[in-house]
C-alpha cells in the first residue's frame, strides 16, 4: 500500500538506462545507488517502521524498439510524484521524454527534478527544449559541480568514489526532504473527508525558514542555502513549487511566511516572472508580503557589484535597501554566516568548574553499545584524564545536547551495533552542531567503527574526521590517533 492514498506508487523514477550502467564491473549503477539511499532517507524522515515502506516504481528492464509498454502507461497516472533524473542521455531518449510529456501534461506540481549530469541548456532539439521549458520553474538538485574558472564539470559518483559520499548524502537529503513534504501534503489531500488524517512526524522542535523562490540565475545559490539549512534540520518552505495563479500565490506565500521564524530572499540582476493579472514579479511579491508579515525576520541578499538589467529590479533593490530589516550585499558565504547566527541555540553546558582547563570530549553512541564503550570510556577518563560526557544520555533536551556538543574540545562517535540509518542521522546531527555557534575551536573529531564489521564500516575513509576501525577488543593503541590529534592541537598538553 502506498503512503499516498488512491495511488499505487508514491514515486515514479524516470531515468535513462545509460545512466545506470555500472562504471566498474561488479559495482552498483548510479541510479541503483541513488534509489537505495533515497528510499532509506525518506523512510527515516517519515519515521516508518520495519514493516512499512515507500512505494517507488522504476522500470528496470532494458527498453527496446522505442515501444512504450502497457506497464509504463499504467504506472505513470497511478504515481503520486514523478521524479526525473535529467542527463544528456535522458534528454536524448524518446522513451524518457514520452514519460515526462505524459506526466507533465496533467500536472507539473508533482514533479521533482534531479540533474545527474550537466547537459546543453537549452537542448538543440525542439521537443526536449519544449518539455524542459514546461518544467523550467521547478527547482532542481544538481549532482555535479562546475569549476567557474575552467568551466569543467565534475559528476558525483558515490557508487565508485567513496570520497563523493558525504556531498552526495547532503544533496540526496535535500531531495528526500522535498519529496517528504510533497508526499505528506498529497497524503492529507488524498484522504476521504470522513476519514481521519493519519499522524505524521511533528515539526514542533524544528525551526521553519522560508527560502523565497528566485530568478533562474540564482537557483544554484538558493539550492546552497537550502542545503545549508537542511544541515540544521530546519523545515524549509516552500516545500513544493508555488502556484501560478496570482490570487492563490499571494495566499500561499502569506501562509508559509506566517509559519516561518525568518525568511531569506535572493535578489539578482533580473526581475523575474510576473504572474498574469499581477504587476509585480514573484520575487517582488514575496519581498512585499514578508515585509508585511514579519519585517524583523526578513533577510535579503544581493550579490556584490550588482547591475540590474531591468528598471523594475533597480526600483525593487532601492526599496528593499530602505525598508527591509536586513540587507546583505556581499558574498554568499556571509549570508550563510548570518543564517548560522539566527539559528544559534542558547548554550548551557555542564562540564564542571574546571571546564576551561580540562579537555572535554562528547562521546556519542547508541544505547545498545553502552557496554561496549565501557573500556573506551574508562581509558579516556582514567588514563588520558579527559572529561567525557554522553550528550544523547546526559542532554536533557535537544538544546542540552547541542550545548554539550558545541562546547566540546573533541567529538567521538562510536559506530557499533546501530544500523546505518542511525549512524548517518547522528553524524549529520553532530556536523550541524559543531559547525554552528561554537565558542572555541574543535581540536579533533573521530568515528570509531567497532564490532560487528559491516560493508558500510569498511568503506569509511577520511582524514577529518579520523576513522578508527577496530572490530576486536578495545586497546589503547586503537584510540591513539584521536588522542594524539587532541594533544597536538592543544600544544602537547598532558
Amino acid at each position: 500500500m502506498a503512503f499516498v492514498p488512491r495511488y499505487d506508487n508514491d514515486i515514479f523514477i524516470s531515468y535513462s538506462h545509460t545512466d545506470n550502467v555500472p562504471l566498474i564491473a561488479d559495482s552498483m549503477g548510479w541510479v541503483d545507488f541513488f534509489e537505495d539511499v533515497l528510499r532509506k532517507r525518506i523512510r527515516v524522515r517519515l519515521r516508518m517502521q520495519e514493516t512499512e515502506d515507500v512505494k517507488i516504481f522504476r522500470d528496470a528492464q532494458l527498453r527496446r524498439y522505442g515501444q512504450f509498454s502497457k506497464q509504463i502507461a499504467y504506472e505513470l497516472p497511478n504515481s503520486a510524484i514523478f521524479l526525473c533524473v535529467l542527463s544528456p542521455g535522458y534528454v536524448g531518449s524518446e522513451w524518457c521524454l514520452r514519460e515526462l510529456r505524459d506526466f507533465s501534461s496533467s500536472s507539473t506540481d508533482r514533479i521533482i527534478k534531479v540533474v545527474k549530469t550537466a547537459f546543453d541548456d537549452p537542448p538543440a532539439k525542439s521537443e526536449p527544449k519544449l518539455l524542459l521549458t514546461r518544467i523550467e520553474e521547478i527547482l532542481d538538485c544538481r549532482f555535479y559541480s562546475k569549476d567557474e574558472s575552467s568551466g569543467l564539470v565534475s559528476d558525483l559518483q558515490p557508487e565508485v568514489v567513496p570520497a563523493h559520499v558525504p556531498q552526495f548524502l547532503e544533496k540526496i537529503d535535500v531531495v528526500a526532504q522535498n519529496l517528504v513534504g510533497l508526499l505528506k501534503d498529497l497524503r492529507v489531500k488524498g484522504m476521504p473527508a470522513n476519514r481521519p488524517v493519519p499522524a505524521t512526524p511533528d515539526d514542533e522542535n524544528r525551526i521553519t525558514v522560508y527560502v523565497a523562490e528566485t530568478t533562474k540565475d540564482l537557483i544554484s545559490k538558493r539550492d546552497e542555502i537550502r542545503t545549508e539549512l537542511s544541515q540544521f534540520n530546519c523545515r524549509i518552505l516552500p516545500e513544493q513549487p508555488l502556484p501560478q495563479d496570482a490570487e492563490q500565490l499571494v495566499t500561499q506565500i502569506k501562509e508559509y511566511l506566517e509559519q516561518a521564524k525568518f525568511s531569506v530572499h535572493l535578489l539578482g540582476p533580473t526581475y523575474g516572472l510576473v504572474p498574469e493579472s499581477e504587476e509585480r514579479s514573484v520575487p517582488h511579491i514575496q519581498c512585499d508580503i514578508a515585509t508585511q508579515v514579519n519585517n524583523s525576520g526578513q533577510l535579503i541578499w544581493i550579490p556584490d557589484n550588482l547591475v540590474p538589467t531591468d528598471p523594475r529590479q533597480q526600483s525593487l533593490i532601492n526599496r528593499v535597501k530602505n525598508d527591509a530589516a536586513e540587507v546583505l550585499q556581499t558574498k554568499i558565504e556571509d549570508l550563510k554566516t548570518e543564517i548560522h547566527k539566527r539559528l544559534k541555540p542558547s548554550l548551557n553546558p555542564d562540564w564542571g568548574d574546571d571546564a576551561d582547563t580540562s579537555i572535554n570530549v562528547s562521546l556519542f553512541c547508541h544505547e545498545q553499545d553502552m557496554a561496549s564503550v565501557g573500556p573506551l570510556y574508562s581509558h579516556l577518563t582514567m588514563n588520558e584524564l579527559f572529561r567525557v560526557k554522553f550528550p544523547l544520555r546526559e542532554g536533557d533536551s535537544i538544546e542540552g545536547q547541542k550545548g554539550l556538543t558545541q562546547t566540546s574540545d573533541a567529538v567521538l562517535l562510536y559506530y557499533g551495533a546501530a544500523d546505518e540509518d542511525w549512524f548517518v542521522n547522528i553524524w549529520k546531527f553532530i556536523q550541524r552542531q559543531i559547525s554552528a555557534a561554537k565558542n572555541k575551536p574543535l581540536l579533533a573529531k573521530a568515528i570509531y567503527a567497532g564490532r560487528p564489521s559491516t560493508i558500510e564500516k569498511t568503506l569509511l575513509e577520511s582524514e577529518d574526521p579520523i576513522i578508527i576501525k577496530n572490530y576486536d577488543a578495545f586497546t589503547p593503541n586503537s584510540i591513539s590517533p584521536f588522542v594524539a590529534r587532541i594533544r597536538a592541537a592543544k600544544g602537547g598538553v598532558q
